[in-house]
């Protein structure tokens, strides 16, 4: 994970005339920040375990590029809630859920022959058993179907 904060931090340290520009908005520099930083930073991300001090890290460093981005200085004492709301970006954290989600729906609607439907069916069903007695618990057949409320 260090090595991705590094890549990403050079890449924010190469295009930092950008985030000086006084003429560029907020919007252009998030946009920007998304495709250039974010990008680097987060590549493959959903499928790594990450701790809970990776996460922190990467949450760090996400607040430092906003505040770089935002030209707030630590002085200022602008909470991070604040440069949330600036910038109108979401955490690492969300980030990487909804990433992971979005995963996790392409896998299981794959075809059941490919490898990596058949191993999070077998995750699935392995935690079905230690959770539920399998005779009376769901079966692993409705990843496959959809929500009945249309969720």
């Amino acid at each position: 994970m260090l090595r991705r904060v590094g890549l990403a931090s050079s890449l924010m340290s190469s295009v930092q005339r950008i985030w000086k520009c006084s003429y560029l908005d907020t919007s252009t520099k998030v946009h920007l920040y998304q495709a250039l930083v974010m990008s680097v930073l987060l590549y493959g991300a959903e499928t790594r375990t990450l701790l809970a001090a990776d996460i922190g890290t990467l949450e760090a460093f996400h607040m430092k590029c906003q505040r770089q981005m935002l030209n707030i200085h630590w002085w200022e004492h602008i909470t991070n809630a604040e440069v949330l709301q600036k910038t109108d970006l979401p955490t690492i954290s969300e980030i990487l859920r909804n990433r992971r989600l979005s995963l996790f729906g392409h896998v299981a609607r794959l075809d059941p022959e490919v490898p990596a439907n058949k191993a999070l069916l077998l995750i699935v069903n392995s935690h079905e058993g230690m959770k539920l007695d399998q005779t009376s618990g769901p079966s692993s057949s409705h990843l496959a179907q959809p929500c009945p409320g249309g969720c």
